[in-house]
């Protein structure tokens, strides 16, 4: 992490309507079919290197924190994806990949040789084969292995599990094979997302979120208050947890356009490289968000969440998780004389690794 990084996010605490997270979808072709993704029926035009890093030129000069290369469909079919990732992290971005794990593995190698803080994968079941409608197949298992054995140390390697109707009775199964055969990798468990929106699914395919109380693992990504969120909102109909969708976070599409998120595209539309963009941004109510039945987006609402004061024990316990590995010392020194022991133990040992 870099003090740009560190900078934007201090400044957060304090200034939380300023733009800090974005999804920059860099194309909208996929080669999977997945049963509750409707991207693909987004059409849109697809900048070349020179345009996506004028988009980025634009969220660095906006005071953007984090850049994740998601939102669209598959990333790595572009073949200047690396170069845009390091373009991101030259700037000073906190720069995160989401992929669904099917590409050959030399575009993995690349990724790995890129300089991406996170590598995220896509992964709903570890048992059979059901590609292209879901991310269940050997051959994204074989991705995740070829990932957890030679990402490099301060890296991060996230499973991210999307939780519907179709493998609701398998999350304990998934949690268990993933801690057994990824220890690197850290896993975060998704409900399908239900409402409206163009990414969404109707609500009767809502799934009862009460395994992300029951199901643990040392390497399972937990927070409370997205634990809270994810049954406020499968009891409700509305669910109006604050969004700041448009100010705090927003997407880019592959051609430019300016999203307030996922579903909703601005109103005008707005499209980042328009000249005018960052007085028209600065001056643009984005309060018809208030209209959206709500969402439990994972990237939306816990990053907006973890910046209010009440939840800074989940913030700390999610860089814990994310930091540490399960077998590491310092964690069971925590576990058995407390957090400020670990802690301590673990900076410790940073610090004399860090010498020359």
């Amino acid at each position: 992490m870099n003090w740009k990084y560190i900078m934007r996010t201090l400044r957060t605490e304090i200034l939380r309507k300023r733009p800090y997270f974005v999804h920059l979808a860099i194309t909208h072709r996929c080669n999977l079919r997945c049963r509750f993704c409707r991207i693909r029926e987004e059409r849109f035009e697809e900048l070349d290197l020179d345009g996506m890093k004028r988009i980025i030129d634009v969220l660095d000069r906006m005071g953007v924190a984090v850049l994740s290369i998601c939102g669209g469909g598959e990333p790595l079919l572009r073949k200047d994806f690396a170069a845009i990732i390091n373009y991101a992290a030259d700037k000073g971005l906190y720069t995160k990949i989401t992929s669904n794990g099917t590409l050959p593995l030399d575009r993995y190698r690349e990724l790995l040789q890129s300089k991406a803080t996170e590598i995220a994968l896509s992964l709903d079941g570890v048992k059979g084969d059901d590609l292209p409608y879901s991310h269940v197949s050997p051959k994204i298992l074989r991705t995740i292995r070829y990932l957890n054995n030679n990402i490099q140390k301060g890296r991060r390697l996230i499973l991210n599990v999307t939780v519907s109707h179709r493998n609701e009775d398998q999350v304990s199964e998934i949690v268990d094979h993933c801690t057994r055969e990824f220890p690197r990798a850290r896993i975060w468990l998704n409900p399908v997302v239900t409402g409206e929106g163009k990414l969404r699914t109707e609500r009767v395919s809502s799934v009862d979120p009460d395994y992300l109380r029951h199901v643990d693992s040392p390497t399972l990504i937990k927070a409370d208050c997205y634990v809270r969120g994810v049954e406020e909102h499968f009891r409700n109909e509305k669910y109006d947890w604050g969004c700041l969708a448009g100010a705090f976070s927003f997407d880019i599409k592959p051609n430019g356009d300016f999203w307030i998120c996922q579903d909703q595209p601005s109103r005008p539309m707005l499209n980042v490289l328009d000249p005018d963009f960052l007085e028209k941004h600065r001056c643009a109510d984005f309060d018809y968000r208030k209209q959206c039945s709500g969402c439990t987006y994972s990237c939306y609402f816990l990053t907006q969440k973890l910046f209010e004061p009440p939840n800074w024990p989940d913030l700390a316990r999610i860089w814990w998780q994310t930091a540490t590995a399960p077998n590491e010392r310092c964690r069971g020194i925590a576990d058995k004389y407390g957090w400020a022991a670990g802690l301590l133990y673990f900076c410790t040992l940073r610090r004399f690794a860090a010498t020359p």
